[in-house]
């Protein structure tokens, strides 16, 4: 697994083409959505459907500047605002312009009642959800309901990348970058990213490696969903 910047964060402007000079069978690229009112708050969202704010339109610069001459074929992202907003911002500015395609099974996790409280609140009570992956948070899904819904899918989306040796991006949340890394990479924390930031899996040999690009999350307080 690797880990390690790309991208001049003096300014996020450098144009990198992220993709490794080793051989790769298929790369997904994985970004989360930008800020929204309530990340700055450090609350989590879950399924409330804001938009992104102004700060989190202009932090997707480096990202997409990153990704510009990268041939993404698609963009994948789930029917939520700060998601199909940072799909079409990035689409924008990328060279290959791919079709985004919406697809809920991208969703973040359903959270239910705790969506919008404050992460350092909220976050215990996570944590037992996960323990006890059967509960379901009042108005939300139980951890075995996200799992079963988010990872056969992206599961999907990978073989497809494989098999047409084109990259795809997937614009997600954090609940879905933390899933991806404790599955594929054994980690969750290896591809866990600020709003904004991006990573890509490449899969190689049967197994898949990450690395991320820019916005790794070392900011234990920062964790949304």
């Amino acid at each position: 697994m690797m880990i390690g910047s790309l991208v001049d964060e003096a300014d996020g402007s450098s144009l990198v083409d992220p993709t490794p000079s080793r051989k790769i069978d298929g790369t997904v690229y994985v970004m989360r959505h930008g800020r929204t009112s309530l990340d700055v708050q450090h609350r989590s969202d879950g399924w409330l459907d804001l938009p992104l704010s102004d700060e989190g339109q202009l932090e997707l610069i480096g990202s997409q500047q990153a990704l510009k001459t990268v041939p993404i074929a698609k963009i994948y992202a789930p029917d939520l605002k700060r998601t199909t907003e940072t799909a079409d911002l990035v689409q924008s500015g990328l060279l290959s312009s791919p079709k985004i395609v919406v697809d809920d099974n991208a969703k973040t996790w359903n959270l239910g009642v705790l969506a919008g409280t404050k992460k350092r609140y909220g976050r215990p009570e996570v944590q037992k959800l996960v323990a006890d992956p059967t509960r379901a948070p009042l108005g939300g899904e139980s951890y075995n309901t996200f799992v079963s819904r988010f990872l056969p899918w992206f599961t999907k989306i990978g073989k497809e990348a494989v098999k047409s040796g084109k990259p795809v991006l997937v614009v997600c949340s954090g609940s879905n970058l933390r899933l991806l890394g404790e599955h594929l990479l054994g980690d969750q924390d290896a591809i866990d990213l600020t709003e904004g930031g991006l990573a890509a899996l490449h899969y190689s040999g049967g197994s898949w490696g990450g690395e991320v690009i820019r916005g790794h999350e070392d900011d234990s307080e920062n964790e949304s969903a």
